[in-house]
């Protein structure tokens, strides 16, 4: 009697109920990226604000891009992202034009100011080790250049990806977003309306111009910012209080004019960073 012959079991392969709901939400999430990375950074930056006396938490923007990127495209897309923040080796020149336009912006406004009539307050009283370090020390840790990864490093590039328009076009939707987390800052009466607007747009051109001009370096324009906040915070406290608000103003149009230039020269568009994709591709 022949043996009887059993038959071959194929092996059973169960799909796994949750793969297509985690595959349907990473694409519902990339094509709505831009907009969660939006919404991510204006909630984690403005949920501190019942405890912060009115501050932000800057690091919000790129805690929101790294969260969104790590949704989109995993290790991938944060290790994109990641490769820009450590960017360190640029042309020498431009970390000094990073420090040297905001403080040749600030030498400007100070001159214009003075001119205007603005005031200088009791410099022995103003200079301090204690002061300085006060005003300092803060401003590293939890100054606006922490915001840079976010605006430059994730949205400018996702902005240019999606094709919309124009170098103009996608710099100044880059701005108004930059502006808009600053809301809660001009509604308690942080900022004046004139720095919410124009500055804001103002310091978008800049730091984008910096950000290009380096083939995508983040940590560029994080040192222009975060001199740009250092010497605001110093020289606003030499600044006689009364005349403070007139200082600001000329202040912001100084800066201004320098965006409007660095436009002019670029004869409308910035260069483009030589990276080839964007973060969350």
């Amino acid at each position: 009697m022949s043996p009887r012959r059993v038959p071959r079991r194929h092996p059973v392969h169960h799909a796994d109920p949750g793969v297509p709901g985690r595959s349907r939400g990473r694409a519902a999430l990339d094509r709505h990226q831009g907009t969660a990375f939006v919404l991510l950074a204006l909630a984690i930056s403005w949920v501190v604000l019942p405890v912060s006396d009115g501050g932000l938490l800057p690091h919000g923007p790129m805690l929101a891009a790294l969260l969104v990127l790590a949704g989109v495209s995993g290790r991938r897309g944060v290790g994109r992202l990641w490769a820009q923040m450590t960017r360190w080796r640029v042309g020498r020149r431009w970390y000094l034009v990073a420090v040297g336009v905001f403080l040749a912006v600030h030498g400007a406004a100070l001159a214009v100011g003075a001119a205007a009539g603005v005031r200088m307050a009791d410099l022995g009283t103003a200079f301090s080790v204690g002061t300085l370090l006060g005003i300092w020390v803060p401003l590293v840790f939890l100054g606006g250049q922490w915001e840079e990864p976010g605006w430059l490093g994730y949205l400018l590039g996702r902005l240019r990806a999606l094709g919309i328009g124009s170098a103009l076009l996608v710099l100044l939707m880059a701005g108004v977003v930059r502006m808009v987390w600053h809301t809660p800052l001009l509604l308690l009466g942080t900022i004046p309306w004139y720095d919410y607007v124009f500055g804001s747009l103002a310091l978008q051109v800049i730091l984008t111009w910096l950000y290009d001009r380096t083939g995508g370096s983040v940590p560029v324009p994080m040192l222009g910012h975060l001199f740009s906040n250092l010497t605001m915070a110093t020289v606003i406290s030499l600044v006689a209080e009364p005349d403070r608000g007139l200082y600001w103003l000329v202040l912001v149009l100084v800066e201004l004019a320098v965006a409007v230039g660095i436009l002019l020269a670029a004869r409308g568009r910035l260069v483009q960073p030589r990276t080839t994709e964007a973060p969350g591709h």
